[in-house]
């Protein structure tokens, strides 16, 4: 089987390693393939994104890379790009598009606090409830179906090689503190998104990154959404969301059994030829 991981960060912007590393980290693991994602730029100041400065010095090392190491591993150059409510892919990033192998599709902004700074769904929850409050006047479901309308929207006009941590919402959401994810409501937020991406080309990602760094027991998505993707007919990718190289190949065979065992019969992979899929075994 193709052994790869398409969804990894770098010190270019929150990663811990260089892509070098990255890279060697993937060839320790027996990978066949890498990406390096690393969280595109944006115009709101953060520590998390690559500064647009340094966008050409990222894809020069990383095509240098690809020539250092083409004789062990195939190497991809990629971003983790940011669909930002009211504003969609900026400028930088859609010029981006074209330059790149490929590209996640990922929404973490959801809203602006009144002194006009934006949120995201996943920094930490205090920053979460104050959002949900000075934004959706405490309507967490509103919030919910906000966060899930903007990825559908992302979808349709998009179509991104991958979508990102698709219920990222559940991260600060431990222990159902401030919604219920069975509830029908939900099920049905969820449902409607799931019957847009599958109109599409895009591909979900099974992501392993908050099991990494601590932040949930359970994937991107959760399992019981899993489910309905295989339903659906949707493709999925195994990723980590790698923040470091111990990440590289967080829980892989667990996830690999866990696909295998809800039915899905294949993973998508990226080649030099374009996207294929491939049998899980």
């Amino acid at each position: 089987m193709h052994l790869t991981n398409l969804h990894t960060h770098t010190n270019y912007c929150d990663g811990k390693y260089c892509a070098e590393d990255m890279v060697i980290a993937a060839i320790n693991s027996n990978m066949q393939s890498i990406g390096i994602s690393s969280h595109g730029p944006t115009q709101f100041v953060s520590n998390w994104n690559i500064q647009k400065y340094n966008v050409e010095k990222y894809i020069t090392e990383i095509e240098l890379l690809k020539e250092k190491y083409k004789d062990t591993i195939e190497i991809f150059v990629g971003m983790e790009l940011d669909y930002i409510p009211g504003i969609g892919f900026e400028e930088t990033s859609i010029e981006l598009m074209d330059r790149l192998d490929y590209y996640i599709g990922s929404v973490h902004y959801l809203d602006t606090f009144k002194n006009g700074v934006m949120w995201t769904v996943d920094y930490n929850i205090e920053e979460l409830i104050l959002g949900i409050k000075e934004s959706f006047n405490e309507n967490t479901k509103l919030a919910v179906e906000t966060y899930y309308n903007h990825i559908s929207e992302m979808v349709v006009k998009y179509e991104p090689p991958i979508i990102g941590h698709l219920d990222l919402f559940k991260k600060n959401n431990k222990n159902n503190i401030l919604f219920d994810e069975k509830s029908d409501w939900y099920i049905q937020i969820i449902e409607k998104c799931l019957n847009i991406i599958k109109k599409t080309s895009s591909i979900i990602e099974v992501n392993t990154g908050g099991i990494a760094r601590g932040y949930t027991k359970e994937q991107y998505p959760s399992t019981f959404i899993l489910k309905m993707i295989k339903e659906k007919g949707i493709p999925i990718i195994i990723n980590s969301d790698a923040h470091d190289i111990n990440g590289i190949a967080c829980n892989f065979d667990e996830m690999y059994k866990l696909v295998f065992d809800l039915g899905f019969e294949s993973l998508s992979y990226l080649s030099k030829d374009g996207w294929k899929k491939q049998l899980i075994n």
